[in-house]
């Protein structure tokens, strides 16, 4: 389902790293013809080798990136939530999305067209500082996920996605965990029985697991346990 981009959305947009640079009249131009769309768990928002002819912004809930590979094999590239774009880049660039795009759960976008940045670029070049932007931060994401994954062990790789759920900083909470633990694990670069095994050191740390719900006894011991790993 489509609807108009309301005033709410608009200023969500504009936070991103690719509008932040841009004056209104160019980023009004950028959004003629952008949508919000909603997408239900389990619907796709493009399919690997379909023409890139459109990018999102994710407004709410969690959409995943899985490549898949000649003998059928899938890999999941990434999970992506709120504030965060997709296939920006190649959209704009043209050619086909290099992996699939799916909702993790019920998921709110935007749609935004590609030809109308094509378009724009050409006219206002302007526009490419808010592309450099945008791109220069998916790779500073990229450049830290490399760097969890080489340095930080397991179960810290596990409190630092706790933590990011959480805006608390101090004390108890609780946090329902946003999708399952086998893309969990996927996530993090681990195996389902290694993500068991973190969650079991963590019990050291106050992190309870009762199904979906994570209750940690303190967060700031939680970060400082996260952060020791980085420290390393």
């Amino acid at each position: 389902m489509a609807g108009r981009i309301d005033p709410d959305e608009l200023k969500a947009l504009k936070a991103t790293a690719m509008f932040r640079s841009l004056n209104q009249r160019v980023a009004e131009r950028v959004l003629v013809g952008s949508v919000t769309e909603l997408h239900p768990a389990g619907s796709r928002l493009f399919r690997q080798d379909q023409k890139a002819d459109a990018f999102f912004l994710i407004l709410d809930g969690w959409i995943k990136i899985v490549r898949e590979a000649g003998n059928g094999a899938a890999t999941v590239i990434g999970v992506f939530t709120r504030g965060q774009t997709l296939a920006d880049a190649i959209a704009i660039a043209g050619g086909s999305y290099p992996a699939t795009a799916e909702a993790v759960t019920h998921a709110r976008v935007v749609r935004i067209d590609a030809g109308a940045i094509r378009s724009t670029i050409h006219s206002d070049p302007d526009i490419a500082l808010g592309m450099i932007a945008s791109t220069a931060q998916h790779l500073f994401g990229l450049m830290r996920q490399i760097e969890h994954l080489k340095a930080l062990k397991g179960p810290e790789r596990v409190a630092e996605f706790l933590l990011s759920l959480t805006d608390a900083s101090s004390g108890a909470t609780a946090i329902a965990l946003p999708f399952d633990k086998t893309l969990i694990a996927a996530r993090l670069g681990m195996q389902p029985e290694s993500l068991s095994r973190a969650f079991l050191r963590l019990r050291d740390v106050g992190v309870q697991v009762i199904g979906a719900e994570v209750r940690i006894a303190d967060v700031a011991l939680l970060s400082s346990f996260a952060h020791a790993g980085e420290a390393a």
